[in-house]
């Protein structure tokens, strides 16, 4: 985003001025356009109220959801935690989606002088990044891996109190999606044997060529995922999923793996042969996805 215009607020009785910058914000393209040039990539078809602007439609998802990013005009980037229905069992998952805007947001955006960018438009409130809102929309169909919420318009979209996000869904919207709870589970079950030492069960969750890489198991003194959230993969057929975990070494200064003591980002891919074979971990690396 480049920097266009400096504006400099006084507020009465302030010594100082608020600067406040404009930015740009990408232009996005229209869901039609992607489905053209072939940037969506999962199954089922685009709800026709999104492709031409005046087809009926039912609103069926209701939910809070907290701004992980905005991507451009269209497309906005959110976490949340889902409580799913499956087999009669309540189960809590996080999730991120990928919220797609009808109405688009303004090309420009406001930047105050703290780093904050408050992205918006006309009936839109300010989408700020980490803060958290209510959205109704339209859940796209038979989704993969990530699924887009398709928000109608701006006044579907309204800031809520406080920052826990959650939202209910049904079993069925979830049956299409068990190879995602199954691949984020693997990658849950390699930190919990990470944490514990054991190399044997870690080294199950890989790929044979990445099998035999030394772990230096021995200098570790704990490691725990604090957050994992799964991200549209580069490759069809695989997984992806951001996990924020901490990790610590018994000597802070030790430095052999790579890693970082104290708080990571990093980014698991994951891989399988079929559909009825298991997932496995086929690279990692610092820095997210």
């Amino acid at each position: 985003m480049g920097i266009l215009l400096a504006v400099f607020l006084v507020a009465p009785g302030c010594a100082l001025p608020r600067i406040t910058w404009t930015v740009d914000v990408r232009q996005g393209a229209t869901m039609d356009v992607q489905a053209q040039s072939g940037a969506i990539g999962y199954k089922g078809l685009v709800p026709a109220f999104v492709l031409d602007g005046t087809s009926s439609y039912t609103m069926d998802l209701s939910g809070t959801f907290k701004v992980a990013d905005v991507i451009d005009t269209r497309t906005v980037w959110a976490d949340t935690t889902v409580l799913v229905s499956l087999a009669g069992q309540n189960s809590q998952q996080h999730m991120s989606v990928i919220l797609y805007l009808c109405q688009p947001l303004s090309d420009k955006a406001d930047r105050f002088i703290n780093g904050t960018i408050a992205y918006g438009a006309t009936g839109y409130p300010d989408i700020i990044e980490g803060h958290t809102y209510t959205i109704t929309g339209v859940l796209q169909p038979q989704w993969q891996s990530i699924p887009f919420i398709y928000v109608p318009s701006a006044y579907d979209f309204k800031e809520t109190v406080g920052d826990e996000s959650f939202f209910y869904a049904p079993e069925d919207q979830f049956k299409q999606d068990t190879s995602s709870m199954a691949a984020e589970q693997v990658v849950k079950d390699y930190f919990k044997y990470w944490n514990a030492k054991n190399l044997v069960e870690m080294e199950k969750r890989l790929t044979p060529d990445k099998r035999g890489i030394a772990q230096h198991l021995d200098a570790l003194a704990y490691v725990k995922i604090l957050s994992i959230s799964e991200r549209l993969p580069r490759t069809m057929g695989t997984k992806v999923f951001e996990v924020v975990f901490d990790l610590k070494f018994k000597n802070a200064s030790y430095g052999a793996t790579g890693i970082n003591d104290g708080k990571n980002v990093w980014g698991f891919f994951l891989k399988r042969d079929n559909e009825t074979s298991p997932w496995l971990i086929y690279d990692w690396g610092g820095g997210g996805y």
